[in-house]
């Protein structure tokens, strides 16, 4: 349980963030007993030997179960991901129910089984920072001007000022059909089905929401971005702690967005520039590449 508070709480312990717009609503990884005395032991039956324990990988092992890539199956979808820090991989119901890539132990334990079926998988981005320990290794392992896009993002980040915290802050991926996923967190992710009947009691009302161009995105009343083209699907709804333009100083965000295959993310992000539509739309774009490059 404590990782996966770590994963809602990390983030969310900046803000405390508030939005009501007429029930629209946000709310936010034996000792063995002595033996017995030889007398007795000699009038037992024998048992049978014991099976040989599992193979527990050395570091150079797991490093090379990183290279080779752990196949995560998530309901219909099925990513091939070279586990990096930032990784935990929700596997069930229970809160001991997941493999914390950030831990040596998470990372033992994944390189023990051929593949992984999910119910979500957690992308804390934090986790990347560390200068000691997995996310340093794993840095040194994969951190090349060679590497590709989605791993040169894991490894440094965005082009910001030096101790300027990642855009990118979390995501979590999961099917609301067969998995709960905002169960994870203290905090709801606004819904897009939740804004269209705000959004269409108050213009049968005759009072419209006002709303104003940020970029690719809407601002509406009450700190609610959403993406102008879905791109196919439902659009990327934001709220932020900030809820008039233009914004200024550091704020948090909260989204949903659609995926392929019946998935929704929920990402969250912060801002520095004031500019929340554009550093919304550059999350979803690091997200992005970092799926396809893990299909």
């Amino acid at each position: 349980m404590e990782s996966r508070q770590q994963i809602g709480l990390a983030a969310i312990g900046v803000i405390g963030l508030a939005l009501a717009l007429g029930g629209f609503a946000l709310k936010r990884p034996a000792v063995p007993s002595r033996a017995v005395e030889a007398d007795m032991a000699a009038a037992a039956p024998a048992s049978p030997p014991a099976p040989p324990a599992a193979a527990v990988p050395t570091p150079r092992d797991a490093e090379s179960c990183l290279r080779k890539g752990i196949v995560v199956t998530l309901s219909q979808a099925s990513f091939h991901i070279s586990g990096p820090p930032a990784l935990t991989v929700i596997t069930g119901d229970g809160v001991d129910d997941e493999i914390n890539f950030a831990t040596k132990a998470g990372v033992d334990k994944a390189c023990q089984a051929p593949a992984i079926t999910a119910k979500a998988i957690a992308l804390n981005f934090d986790a990347m920072e560390k200068d000691w320990g997995v996310a340093a290794n794993w840095r040194t392992e994969f951190c090349t001007d060679a590497a590709p896009e989605a791993i040169r993002f894991l490894c440094g980040g965005e082009e910001r000022p030096k101790g300027t915290p990642r855009r990118l802050a979390l995501v979590a991926i999961y099917n609301p059909d067969t998995f709960n996923g905002e169960s994870m967190f203290p905090q709801e992710a606004p819904q897009y089905a939740n804004f269209l009947a705000w959004k269409d009691r108050l213009t049968k009302a005759g009072t419209p929401p006002p709303a104003q161009a940020d970029g690719d995105f809407d601002v509406y009343p009450g700190g609610v971005w959403v993406e102008r083209d879905g791109k196919g699907g439902d659009p990327f709804l934001v709220a932020c702690d900030a809820d008039v333009l233009p914004v200024t100083g550091q704020h948090y965000c909260i989204g949903t967005l659609a995926l392929d295959k019946g998935l929704r993310a929920r990402v969250e992000f912060r801002t520095v520039t004031g500019q929340i539509g554009t550093e919304a739309g550059a999350a979803q774009a690091h997200l992005r590449t970092l799926l396809a490059a893990w299909k």
